[in-house]
């Protein structure tokens, strides 16, 4: 009879288990939103009038998106569309944001050094931002994915540890009776 009873508590250590690891992807996910959204909100960033989302202070998914999207279309404006990669490392004299990596073409400063090409340090400076700011929207839908699963994993393991528990009692008296059924091994 005692080889018959290990099954049953195989399944509900098997429930408890996952209803332990959906707390803890619950409990980590929360603790990644609020990291995310505190680390945000450290850098006092506001979103533009011209944003999707005006004056709106990135602390969340969409804030953070909203301000990446509006970094890149200033960026591109101060490029004509061009790329950090389409754009040479030096200026030209016609000012014109492609620019050149050849130094005997770029514009040269007073002391006869080719001058840097601001635009492909904007270009650069926005795609940083842009990553740091998507990463942090990626970061805070991936919490709330870990939050669902979590949820997700807690109720299978309520279900699989009751299941556990309704095995239990078809072959154990003691526990049938709790439930007044009658146990299938008498």
């Amino acid at each position: 009879m005692n080889t018959l009873r290990l099954f049953p508590k195989m399944v509900i250590a098997v429930g408890i288990a996952f209803a332990l690891a959906g707390l803890i992807a619950v409990g980590a996910g929360v603790y990644i939103r609020t990291f995310v959204g505190r680390e945000l909100a450290a850098q006092q960033i506001t979103t533009p009038e011209d944003a999707s989302m005006p004056n709106v202070p990135v602390t969340g998914m969409a804030s953070a998106l909203s301000m990446a999207d509006i970094i890149q279309h200033h960026a591109a404006d101060s490029s004509n569309g061009l790329s950090y990669a389409q754009m040479g490392r030096f200026a030209v004299e016609s000012g014109d944001p492609a620019g050149t990596n050849k130094a005997d073409e770029a514009l040269k400063d007073a002391n006869g050094k080719p001058v840097a090409n601001q635009a492909r340090n904007t270009q650069l400076t926005a795609a940083s931002l842009v990553t740091s700011l998507s990463l942090s929207a990626m970061a805070i839908g991936a919490s709330y994915g870990a939050i669902a699963l979590g949820v997700g994993f807690t109720l299978l393991g309520i279900v699989i540890a009751g299941l556990g528990y309704a095995l239990l009692g078809l072959i154990t008296p003691e526990v049938a009776r709790r439930f007044g059924v009658h146990p299938v091994a008498v």
